[in-house]
């Protein structure tokens, strides 16, 4: 487990990445002490307040849990400090099927954030933040955040930015390009692309980003997307603008789905694009049973 540096409970959140699949995060709360509730950690991640259906908080103290954890999960600490968790099966809760989306790992006056985008079924070598001694505090308590099985459904995009030079016909430069701020944003060269849970129900807006392989550039537009039902068919629509009038969309690549099929995969990939016509605003409208989740 990469080391995370210790923070106060009043600091914006650090992000450190562990692997791919998950992010430890050290966030702000209203516990000076350090403890930390999984609707915080769902504020943290700009998560709707109730996508994380909490577990107890569990004291831990000279080897032994105080509570229980949900039932079919299994917990193993070494030495006081290392945590490592597992589900035989997705936990069946009212008919309902949940998985791990996150695990609160407190020791000393603070917690690490363990995230997990999609959910998952273990992990180990889940630590407390650094203390003073330079080591991994010992564990305190032991919280799990519990999400549906399938339930995660993430937007993520690419498009080119058509620049209109003063020809007649206009014609334009396509070199610019733009990506979807968020979730796994990599500051080493690359893309820059980010990506975001969204929240049934209701209008859902995330930032457009300019960007190169160095960096992002700054915001350039806005990705707004909703559904709705027309007869008793269910849609998505995906709207995305820019805030200069002037350019326009080129090729733009769309990712709607599960976290899962995201993780890794090339923009070119993406299910969902429009090719070889330029336009503003650019508009996707998608049966959601073409979505794969």
């Amino acid at each position: 487990v990469e080391k995370v540096a210790g923070v106060s409970s009043g600091v914006a959140p650090i992000w450190v990445d562990k692997n791919s699949q998950n992010r430890i995060l050290i966030i702000p709360g209203a516990n000076n002490g350090g403890n930390r509730t999984c609707a915080e950690v769902a504020a943290a991640f700009g998560l709707p307040n109730d996508y994380f259906l909490c577990g107890d908080r569990v004291d831990y103290n000279e080897g032994v849990f105080a509570g229980n954890f949900p039932d079919g999960v299994m917990v193993d600490v070494t030495h006081g400090t290392y945590v490592d968790f597992e589900l035989e099966a997705p936990i069946e809760i009212e008919g309902k099927l949940y998985v791990i989306g996150a695990v609160i790992v407190k020791g000393g006056n603070a917690a690490n954030v363990y995230f997990y985008p999609g959910g998952s079924m273990g992990d180990s070598g889940l630590t407390a933040p650094v203390n003073a001694s330079g080591k991994a505090a010992g564990l305190s308590n032991l919280t799990f955040c519990l999400i549906e099985q399938g339930s995660d459904l993430v937007i993520a995009l690419k498009t080119y930015i058509a620049k209109p030079y003063s020809t007649d016909p206009v014609t334009y430069n396509t070199a610019t390009w733009a990506v979807s701020d968020g979730l796994g944003v990599s500051t080493e060269y690359g893309l820059h692309m980010g990506y975001n849970f969204y929240n049934y129900g209701s209008e859902n807006e995330f930032d457009l980003v300019e960007a190169n392989l160095d960096e992002i550039i700054g915001p350039i537009g806005t990705i707004k997307a909703i559904d709705y039902w027309e007869g008793d068919v269910h849609y998505l629509e995906v709207v995305v603008t820019l805030d200069e009038e002037t350019y326009m969309f080129g090729n733009t690549y769309l990712y709607v789905g599960s976290y899962a099929g995201y993780d890794g995969l090339y923009f070119e990939q993406f299910p969902f694009y429009a090719k070889d016509d330029i336009t503003a605003p650019r508009v996707f409208k998608i049966n959601i049973d073409d979505i794969k989740l």
